[in-house]
């Protein structure tokens, strides 16, 4: 009889299953990134951080996924992310940023995010957002 299980064996325990909702967030700051990550694994959600909007493009291809978008990303380009993103990611996605950079919150409202708020409000509810893509509302 083999010490190891199957699935291990097939590297099946080791691969992402399609059917997993995804989290990637688009941020430098670890200390609020730690919160999301937190959020995702008690939810069970498959979770990425990432530095670029390149990168972000490529990690929702194909996949339920949930972009949330710190404005204050250094170089973060808001319309070449919003482009390259399905329009159902986009709807899905939400920006947030300090309340004073209001140039900022307006362009990701007009590149055409889903949701658009504070680094306040967004830190204050990320626990029940991602709760709510969970539950596919």
């Amino acid at each position: 009889m083999p010490l190891v299980p199957s699935d291990l064996r097939k590297n099946k325990m080791n691969q992402p299953d399609p059917s997993t909702k995804k989290v990637v967030l688009v941020a430098s700051d670890l200390m609020l990134g730690s919160n999301v990550s937190g959020a995702a694994a008690f939810l069970e959600l498959e979770y990425r951080c990432v530095g670029t909007a390149t990168d972000a493009i490529e990690q929702s291809v194909n996949k339920d996924c949930l972009l949330l978008v710190d404005l204050g990303t250094p170089d973060l380009n808001i319309q070449e992310l919003a482009t390259g993103l399905s329009k159902d990611c986009l709807s899905k996605a939400i920006a947030y940023g300090p309340h004073v950079h209001i140039a900022k919150l307006e362009a990701a409202e007009k590149a055409g995010f889903g949701r658009v708020m504070s680094r306040g409000q967004f830190s204050a509810q990320v626990g029940p957002l991602m709760q709510e893509f969970k539950q596919g509302a």
